[in-house]
């Protein structure tokens, strides 16, 4: 495999990446193209037209639009701009754990909080094996249905089934025992970026801790193939304190977006009284 070159694609981001517009139009949305590269989503709820724009690099032109528009701040900047637009705040920002795979694996192994090194260490001296390869275009698989079970028992929302297989490049990394899987990881690749996007462990697997070993694994696979940022995707410490230490024990760092916001005439005309 050819390694990536970072400097082919605008944006390490996911949903900054053309690969995100190709998902979601697969899937039957329409895309549009912004002027400042990103992409935005067009639906219609009868009479209203709306605009998602899931991660602008830019400010948009909010003034006079039709329809509805939700857009996603990246940072504070963006933040005090859209005040001043019209727009208003509709959900607070999310703390993403994003760690650098552009350092070589004895410096990102340093980062290792002790016990996220322990229970790695536990893993690499038990008798899994891991695997790793595209994740098959199979709306039956095994993964998928393990993590519906999953999501269903612990009562959180995740992206449809049909958006990883849409997703243009894939890898899955599976643990297994005895010839069995008891863990795995899906991630979603979107050069020079890459995504956490699914897993799912078994007793066995967490009893041996196959999740630290998934992640060891992936994030040097990727180092190699020219990746240089991995997003393991959003914190929510009170909510999955435990998955919260898992991400940031791996030497992750905090990113923290800014709001997201909605905007439409009505809310322009609102922002103008209360100003």
């Amino acid at each position: 495999m050819k390694h990536v070159a970072p400097e082919a694609f605008p944006d390490d981001r996911m949903h900054r990446h053309f690969y995100y517009a190709k998902a979601l139009a697969k899937l039957g949305s329409e895309t549009t193209l912004m002027p400042d590269g990103t992409f935005g989503v067009r639906r219609r709820f009868g009479p209203t037209a709306v605009l998602w724009l899931p991660a602008p690099r830019e400010v948009p032109v909010l003034r006079g639009r039709r329809g509805v528009t939700i857009l996603q701040a990246p940072d504070r900047d963006m933040d005090r701009a859209l005040r001043r637009s019209g727009a208003i705040p509709v959900l607070t920002p999310q703390s993403h754990a994003v760690l650098d795979i552009s350092l070589s694996q004895d410096k990102r192994e340093a980062g290792f909080a002790q016990k996220w090194r322990n229970r790695l260490n536990r893993a690499r001296r038990s008798d899994l094996q891991v695997t790793h390869a595209p994740f098959p275009r199979d709306l039956d698989h095994w993964l998928l249905r393990r993590e519906a079970e999953q999501r269903k028992a612990r009562g959180y929302r995740a992206l449809p089934s049909g958006f990883a297989i849409a997703w243009p490049q894939t890898r899955l990394f599976t643990a297994y025992a005895e010839g069995q899987p008891v863990a795995a990881m899906l991630f979603l690749l979107h050069a020079p970026g890459a995504s956490y996007h699914m897993g799912w462990s078994g007793t066995t697997g967490r009893a041996c801790s196959a999740h630290n070993l998934l992640l060891a694994e992936a994030a040097e696979w990727l180092h190699r193939r020219g990746h240089a940022r991995l997003d393991l995707g959003t914190l929510q410490p009170r909510r999955a304190p435990g998955l919260a230490h898992f991400k940031l024990g791996s030497g992750a760092q905090v990113e923290t977006s800014g709001h997201a916001w909605i905007h439409s005439r009505a809310t322009s005309l609102l922002g103008c009284l209360i100003a």
